[in-house]
């Protein structure tokens, strides 16, 4: 929902930056709105992937209100059974009682929790209290209760469709969900569809079919929409909007620079945008016009956001770099990963690392070249999802393509800091295991 403003006293926070609220410069892309808006109206589900802060989740508040969905927010730690309580509950179904039974199959991982759920029946009884004065009319719900098995996604459709459930269940952040979860949510997406309930899903990855690896009977039942790539005139777009409810406006100089340093991401145009008009003091629209030119404005918004992005990066980075300690003993992959990360040329990192090149890399700089094998490498990237999860880095910095063999960074407020950043200071806060393990071997 759009912030209400007046329109001759508009707060550049609400014109620009990165915020909960959709900001007033947002503009609609045919390759993207158009074709969310087209996919509302069929029965397929929806996925909206692409990297962090590329306007996903204002995408769908955008054309979704909030009386139209049941929004899940996903974390690690959730489950089918988290998942699924947590609709029904939003959905008004209460759970009377919870039971969990465990069922050993052949190989004691089947099990059930079975659950009691009360299904408001509406309307069923009208009752009148009071006299003349204050006089009120109560409507009563009655409910029913049903034992259902709250793993099985037939029996969370069977309930939903109980009560006329006609809204969108949105699985926000989905790409914090274990493996398993997703894979499992795949299967559950083909029975939810043939019981006409949809589901729209948004993560943070690059490749398309995402959830048709998981399960191949996906195709045609899923509408994906990438909120990636954003066009130079799709910047304009949005620059030029907000400079004309603000009363200002951009050089070309300073409006190529911002495009140029955003690694085609929107939010740091929009948080760029911000910094400047900060900058040079504007809060409010200007009651007269005003031209914005000087270069060293823009350079001092520049330093603002590499000094918010400083913290959270090199915390990142050391996270994932102090992993080896528990990895492949004497490896320690993922501080090399890090290191060819800060090492490597930005532009190389946004269009990602083809697997044989970060490999070969990684031995160029290893103390033990030798001993990288390319059962190692697999182990590393198809785990680096879960590294970062357990890190707690959210969003994720990286993300390996399986399909295309291609190591990402989806977050591309790093490839900003990186760009503005002295590489060598970088490393040099990241400990080398390698130096902590020879030291702790005199001892």
């Amino acid at each position: 929902m759009r912030p209400v403003c007046d329109l001759d006293n508009i707060e550049v926070a609400n014109v620009f930056g990165v915020k909960k609220e959709m900001v007033l410069s947002y503009i609609e892309r045919e390759q993207v709105d158009q074709k969310f808006k087209r996919a509302l109206k069929t029965d397929n589900h929806i996925v909206v992937y692409g990297a962090s802060k590329q306007g996903k989740s204002t995408l769908r508040r955008k054309h979704v209100s909030m009386d139209e969905e049941v929004l899940i927010q996903c974390v690690p730690n959730h489950d089918i059974v988290s998942i699924y309580s947590s609709i029904l509950r939003q959905s008004g179904v209460q759970m009377e009682t919870s039971i969990s039974e465990k069922v050993l199959s052949h190989d004691d991982s089947d099990s059930k929790a079975k659950i009691k759920a009360k299904i408001p029946l509406f309307g069923e009884v009208d009752a009148e209290f009071g006299g003349k004065e204050g006089e009120s009319n109560e409507r009563i719900v009655n409910y029913k209760s049903i034992e259902i098995n709250i793993e099985i996604a037939q029996d969370i459709g069977e309930v939903l469709n109980g009560i006329s459930f006609n809204k969108f269940i949105v699985l926000e952040n989905f790409h914090y969900l274990d493996d398993e979860i997703q894979k499992r949510l795949a299967f559950d997406l083909r029975t939810f569809q043939d019981m006409g309930v949809r589901v729209i899903i948004l993560g943070i990855w690059r490749e398309r079919n995402r959830l048709n690896q998981f399960n191949g009977d996906l195709i045609d039942r899923i509408i994906e929409i990438p909120v990636e790539p954003w066009e130079d005139k799709d910047f304009d777009l949005v620059i030029d909007k907000g400079c004309k409810l603000l009363n200002i406006s951009f050089s070309d100089s300073i409006k190529n620079n911002i495009k140029n340093y955003s690694f085609g991401n929107i939010g740091i145009v929009q948080e760029l945008c911000k910094e400047l008009c900060f900058a040079y003091g504007v809060l409010l629209k200007k009651p007269l016009h005003e031209n914005f030119y000087d270069e060293k404005y823009l350079q001092k918004a520049i330093q603002i956001k590499v000094e918010d992005y400083t913290s959270r990066h090199e915390r990142a980075l050391e996270s994932i770099a102090d992993a080896s300690r528990h990895y492949e003993s004497g490896l320690f992959l993922p501080y090399y990963i890090v290191k060819i990360i800060v090492l490597s040329d930005v532009l190389e990192l946004k269009s990602g690392i083809k697997r044989p090149i970060l490999h070969n890399k990684i031995k160029e700089v290893h103390h033990e070249p030798d001993r990288v094998r390319a059962g190692d490498m697999t182990n590393l990237l198809h785990g680096l999802s879960k590294l970062q999860s357990k890190k707690s880095i959210i969003p994720p910095l990286f993300d390996y393509d399986r399909s295309d063999k291609r190591l990402k960074v989806i977050d591309s407020t790093l490839l900003f800091f990186l760009k503005f950043s002295d590489v060598n200071d970088v490393l040099e806060e990241i400990p080398n295991p390698v130096d902590d393990s020879a030291q702790a071997e005199l001892f």
